[in-house]
């Protein structure tokens, strides 16, 4: 796959774990197909970190919404020439849908069209925190790291599912077997080492019949080498706040909601309610498959209401705002 498809080998087991959340798990060889034809579109640019991620999650975006349909934030940056010129030239129809209307490509080192960003960030935090691991923190994650910050520092509380478990107490745990009395290993017997998962068991393994016949002797004979993990069950998905379901149940026949078409972060609005908006203009941005997902308006009208909070997770389908013809 690595040498047909043109990806990395650990860019595999995103793929598949992206899918699986966006619950397309089942398109993964039109993904890998898409890659090759992703990368061409970008100027080929070499699959390391970054790009690696940009190309194959911009692929994805284009195996599910239609080819460039829905660009990243980072794709859109890179098309500007926020990371260099590509090795060859980046295809006209992919650079007209990236780049704004009358965008040029940034010429020379993008570093000098930058404006300094850590006063902002120190200014956005300032009644919480000074430190500047917290400022650094808020910097690279506004939405999700402004939460933290105001967990950490004690003007929220912790959500539930982010509290550690309370350790059972001895009448809840479960009771060890009683010990069962075993004969002592004869000179036949061997001692053997198995691994589980990963796990190294040792195990003795003693002939009890005449043809010579093995049994084991003692299963687990030696604790674990490290301990078994317990098995995680896969988490629920966060049921909807009340406003969004509400919202939801409530449109009118002159309303378009605008939902989430894969799991994600909810990043920012780009509109306020009471505001105009044209079909494609921006609403509101999701992080996914670690990038950057502008969503745009599906019908032109006025923002009715703006349904998540700034920073709250969301699942696929989950209704994000309202549009009023």
């Amino acid at each position: 796959r690595v040498l047909n498809h043109q990806i990395p080998g650990g860019m595999m087991s995103n793929l598949v774990s992206q899918l699986r959340e966006a619950g397309a798990l089942d398109r993964l060889d039109e993904v890998l197909a898409e890659i090759p034809r992703t990368r061409k579109d970008l100027g080929y640019p070499p699959l390391v970190t970054p790009m690696s991620q940009m190309t194959g999650a911009q692929a994805v975006n284009n195996v599910l919404f239609g080819r460039y349909a829905m660009v990243t934030g980072a794709v859109q940056e890179y098309a500007a020439g926020m990371y260099g010129d590509p090795p060859a030239a980046i295809d006209s129809e992919l650079a007209d849908k990236a780049l704004s209307d009358g965008q040029a490509r940034i010429q020379g080192n993008p570093a000098d069209t930058l404006e300094p960003e850590m006063d902002a960030a120190r200014d956005a935090v300032a009644a919480i925190t000074s430190d500047i691991e917290d400022v650094l923190t808020y910097a690279l994650y506004p939405a999700t790291g402004l939460n933290f910050l105001r967990i950490k520092h004690g003007l929220d509380d912790m959500p539930d599912d982010m509290k550690p478990e309370e350790a059972e107490s001895a009448a809840e745990a479960p009771q060890a077997a009683a010990p069962v009395d075993a004969p002592p290993p004869s000179s036949s017997a061997r001692s053997f080492n198995v691994y589980v998962g990963g796990d190294l068991f040792e195990v003795t393994v003693d002939p009890i019949a005449a043809d010579g016949a093995m049994s084991v002797a003692g299963a687990a004979a030696a604790a674990p080498s490290r301990p078994r993990a317990a098995a995680s069950p896969a988490a629920p998905q966060a049921a909807a706040p009340a406003r969004q379901q509400s919202a939801a149940a409530d449109l009118s026949a002159d309303d378009t909601l605008v939902a989430a078409p894969i799991p994600g972060v909810v990043l920012r609005y780009e509109v306020e309610v009471g505001q105009a908006v044209a079909e494609g203009d921006a609403v509101v941005v999701l992080e996914a498959m670690k990038m950057e997902n502008t969503l745009p308006a599906p019908a032109s009208g006025t923002v009715k209401a703006l349904l998540a909070d700034l920073g709250a997770t969301v699942a696929k389908d989950a209704p994000l705002a309202v549009i009023s013809a």
